[in-house]
This record gives C-alpha cells, structure tokens and sequence, in this order.
C-alpha cells in the first residue's frame, strides 16, 4: 500500500503544477508548451496510479493508459462520460510529440482545463477508493 500512497502523491503533486497552469489565459508560447508538458506528465502519473491501485484492489492488470482508462470505467472510478473523455487525454498526450506544429499546441493549451479537471475527478476517486478500502 505505501507504494500506491506514493504514486497518488506523485499525481497530486503533478495536477497541482498542472492546475496552477491550466486555467490561465494568455500564456506565452514558452508557457504554453511548459503547461502541455505538465498535463503530459500529470497524465502519466494519474493512469500509472489508477493502474496501480486496480492492480491491488482489483486483481486487474492493465498496462496502457487507454487500458487504465476502460478498467477504471468498469470499476466505477470514472463515469461513462469521463471515461470517453479520459480517451480524448490519451489521444492529445499521444499528439504532443507534434507540438512543431502551431495548431496542435493551441488546440491541446485550449483543452487544459477541462483535462486537468477531470484527473482532479479520477485521482479524487482513486483517493476515495483508497480511503475506502475497497
């Protein structure tokens, strides 16, 4: 269990640098890219820990974020409608490596704060679940 504390300390610690971000208007180019690069970590750090506690709790084993994502929707860590959403997160960390491109930074910078609040929902449910001990 302390291994599973530590990773949801970890996520928190990145959505709180996501956050501080997220919902700022007028951002520089540099801090846009540095805003989509903590959303890339936070989202790594989220699913990892989803990943890690249905392992525990759950006895399911996944080993992608789109995997993670399907296995906390059946778990009821997240709802249908974040579950498909939490897709879209997936797919947008997936385009980053195409930041080069001007339109796809500013399509992702315009979706942050939407993606940062809902890993505020999974990790809060991770969390719950924890606390549960279910």
């Amino acid at each position: 269990m302390a291994r599973l504390e530590e990773r949801l300390d970890d996520a928190q610690a990145a959505l709180a640098t996501l956050e501080e971000l997220a919902n700022r208007d007028g951002l520089s180019i540099a801090e846009r890219d540095g805003a989509i690069l903590r959303f890339v970590y936070t989202f790594e750090a989220v699913w990892k820990a989803a990943a890690l506690l249905l392992e525990q709790n759950e006895g399911i084993a996944v080993g992608s974020p789109k995997g993670a994502i399907r296995a906390s929707r059946r778990a009821k860590l997240l709802s249908d409608d974040d579950a498909e959403e939490a897709g879209k997160l997936a797919d947008d960390r997936n385009l980053t490596v195409h930041m080069y491109k001007q339109n796809i930074g500013d399509a992702i910078a315009e979706r942050l704060a939407g993606h940062a609040a809902l890993l505020r929902r999974w990790l809060d449910a991770l969390r719950e679940r924890v606390g549960d001990g279910t």
